[in-house]
Order: structure tokens, then sequence, then C-alpha cells
């Protein structure tokens, strides 16, 4: 995994705050294999519950904002899930392929 030790800790932080203490947030893509280099930071959030009508934007850019506070100006994808909603690709595959943080 090429993230460090403290980048590990404030992405766990920002998330915890911003979308609760039950979220739980996976790295994915080409940060979780260490023979690659470069590459965004691929996060993926399940969200212990569906956001209100009209938050969930607002919640994500929240989180991306702080994320770039805590982490410096990176790239980041930050995807999120809430329970009861279909599967996307990417969902399945940050499953399959993701480490939690």
């Amino acid at each position: 995994m090429r993230i460090s030790p403290e980048q590990r800790e404030a992405i766990r932080e920002v998330v915890r705050e911003v979308f609760g203490p039950g979220a739980r947030v996976r790295l994915f893509g080409s940060r979780v294999r260490d023979e690659a280099r470069g590459g965004d930071i691929d996060l993926h959030v399940e969200l212990p519950q569906a956001p209100p009508p009209g938050e969930r934007l607002a919640l994500e850019s929240r989180a991306w904002l702080a994320l770039q506070r805590r982490l410096g100006e990176r790239r980041i994808d930050l995807v999120t899930h809430a329970p009861g909603e279909p599967d996307r690709p990417i969902d399945e595959i940050a499953r399959a392929t993701g480490i939690e943080l």
C-alpha cells in the first residue's frame, strides 16, 4: 500500500468526521499495488446510512476539501455508497481489490 501511516490515519479521521463513526473507507486502485508508480488516491466510502436528499454532494465535497487540507494538494477520487443502493461496477471493484483503512 503506497500511503504513509500518517496519511492513512488522516483519511480515516476525515471520513469519520464527515460521514460518521460507522463509515468504512477503502483504498483501491494503483495505490494498493506496491510495484505501481504514481497514481491518484482512490477512496471508496461505505456510508453507515443514506444521507438526506440533496446533502450527499455537500458531504462528499466537504470530505474532499478536508482531505486536500490534511494530505496536501493531491489527486483524490472519492466514491460513496449507501445501504440499500444498488452496487455499481466501481463499488464491486473497490470491495474486491481495495484495502480497508
